[in-house]
């Protein structure tokens, strides 16, 4: 898919930009697209700036054939377009890199090859902090992109001080959790501090639902005090549905049964799952929505790890009307994918959905996504609560006018529980 130009006029501060979407995949072969915190598989990417600390994006491709496939790194505003600078500006080495040899699959029914990519490298480091897209394209074309995937760069200028607490909107106090928080910058010079610091907050890692536009109330010197920003009220939502599929020899509810599909790979298939937006909260272990691959055979070995078919099946009095129903979760990036819509079953009364997924732990949810909406909602057929358990991340982005782009200068991690 070729770049497109985002036809916007340049300004003082930025460039015009290429528009590059970002968690893209764009190959239909590549599956299961992991990208982390090196050594923590279920850790965002997000590393320190100066340190030892990587990055590793891995991929699977199922042809059997292998690529030649090339990679760069592009800086980005808090935002996620391309900022404009150039190569030497932000890349210190080559501005781009083969990537190395795939890896073959083993013991598995389907074949698949993976590659991996480490960053920063001998060849190849960040000189900026801030957004950073890998972008991987076949044969020495950037243009020909395979797949794109953030990761951030942090260097450290600001702290913050946040915590989860109850809405002060009673009706939404038993369904909503409230994200406050308290920014400090000493020593780091901030001109204007209603327009020069983007505060962007996420809930379990999904970028389909960041939420920006953060203004502060009170500005004390160097501190900014937010108070209850309304842009960071989020739905507390309720625990993810999961399903171990770490052995694929017996099945563990809520896997009915574990057989052989007509494609020669093993099928999970789901019992019937309720709704659950009338039921009173329920404590429930999970990992936020979040996939991990794992072989419980092999130990430690991704690439031992299989892919199977999975069938879901959702209960329903009748289908919905003026929207669809997917399956959603880390598994698939969080986005809602067309394999991953589910059809309507008239004479079972039922949503039903049949797609391919890699071995391991997963996290899912049943979204439905009104017409005309981008962010699915996760509460017409889940529910909604304060007590869930959710992870949160605050990032902080500074405009550098020196630098001409936006620099990560403050995160903070937080859970609903634990703070």
């Amino acid at each position: 898919m070729p770049l497109e130009r985002s036809g916007a006029p340049a300004d003082e501060y930025y460039k015009a930009q290429d528009v590059i979407t970002p968690d893209a995949v764009l190959s239909p072969t590549i599956r299961k697209v992991e990208c982390f915190k090196t050594g923590f598989a279920l850790a965002p990417p997000l590393i320190e700036l100066g340190t030892e600390e990587t990055i590793t994006l891995r991929f699977d491709d199922l042809q059997d054939q292998t690529e030649a496939l090339n990679y760069r790194v592009v800086h980005c505003t808090w935002d996620w377009k391309p900022s404009g600078l150039g190569d030497i500006e932000t890349i210190e080495g080559t501005p781009s890199e083969y990537v190395p040899t795939p890896r073959q699959s083993f013991t598995t029914r389907q074949p698949y090859l993976q590659y991996s990519i480490v960053f920063p490298n001998r060849m190849m480091r960040p000189k900026l902090s801030g957004n950073h897209l890998i972008i991987v394209y076949r044969d020495g074309d950037p243009n020909d992109i395979v797949l794109t995937r953030r990761m951030m760069i942090l260097q450290r200028k600001a702290t913050v001080d946040a915590r989860v607490v109850a809405c002060r909107d009673v009706e939404k106090r038993d369904t909503h959790q409230q994200v406050d928080l308290t920014l400090r910058h000493p020593g780091l010079e901030v001109r204007d501090p209603f327009g020069d610091l983007q505060v962007v907050v996420l809930q379990n890692m999904r970028w389909d639902d960041a939420r920006t536009g953060l203004r502060p109330k009170f500005v004390r010197d160097t501190e900014l005090v937010y108070d209850h920003p309304a842009e960071a009220l989020f739905a507390g939502g309720n625990e993810w549905r999961n399903m171990d599929l770490k052995n694929l020899r017996y099945a563990r509810p809520p896997v009915q049964r574990i057989g052989l599909s007509e494609e020669g790979l093993d099928q999970a298939t789901l019992q019937p799952e309720p709704k659950r937006n009338i039921r009173v909260y329920t404590l429930m272990d999970d990992i936020n929505g979040r996939h991990f691959v794992l072989n419980d055979q092999v130990e430690d070995e991704p690439l031992a790890a299989d892919y199977c078919m999975v069938e879901f099946n959702l209960p329903q009095e009748a289908p919905l009307s003026g929207g669809d129903m997917y399956v959603y979760g880390g598994f698939a990036d969080f986005q809602l994918r067309r394999e991953l819509r589910m059809t309507w079953v008239p004479e079972q009364r039922a949503y039903r959905l049949r797609t391919l997924i890699k071995q391991g732990f997963i996290d899912y949810q049943f979204a439905v996504l009104p017409n005309g909406r981008q962010v699915p909602d996760l509460t017409t057929i889940e529910g909604s609560h304060f007590q869930t358990e959710n992870d949160y991340v605050v990032l902080v982005y500074v405009k550098d006018y020196q630098a001409r782009c936006d620099r990560l200068v403050g995160v903070r991690f937080l859970n609903s529980r634990r703070g």
